[in-house]
């Protein structure tokens, strides 16, 4: 009986994953849609993600762009929830985001998309008091329940 419980939590486990990255940063502001300078940061286990973190305008306003780029590494469909949040010197919270796989056939093996909706417009000159960063990503292979 010992066994088969280790076994079902080791199986689930394995379906609700998540990665965890954090640490120091600084953003460096573009003028371009396509960042040349921006943090690139990898994490995920099965869903992998790589970021594309900068600072630009974005319809006159200054923005945070907390993009992500995820593949689906794995041989079944995928289900995710990223989320990245951006801290001061002093751990206050600047600005946070996030964004999930979206439809019922999850990220196919092998499929990769950019989720590039996720930003954060604030003040003048406020990303430069970005100093740290905290990013997850949860994945699974069982899809949301329907309603």
């Amino acid at each position: 009986m010992k066994r088969i419980t280790i076994l079902f939590l080791l199986l689930a486990a394995s379906l609700h994953a998540q990665s965890i990255i954090q640490g120091d940063i600084k953003l460096n502001y573009s003028d371009s849609m396509f960042s040349d300078n921006a943090v690139k940061k990898e994490f995920g286990n099965v869903v992998k993600a790589t970021t594309s973190w900068y600072a630009g305008d974005f319809f006159g306003e200054e923005t945070v762009f907390a993009g992500v780029t995820v593949k689906n590494t794995g041989t079944k469909p995928m289900f995710f929830h990223y989320y990245v949040v951006f801290y001061d010197k002093d751990k206050n919270l600047v600005g946070a985001t996030g964004q999930s796989s979206f439809g019922d056939q999850g990220l196919k093996p092998g499929e990769e998309t950019q989720m590039a909706s996720c930003m954060i417009g604030l003040p003048k000159d406020k990303y430069k008091a970005i100093a740290s960063y905290q990013a997850v990503i949860y994945e699974t292979d069982i899809p949301p329940k329907k309603k």
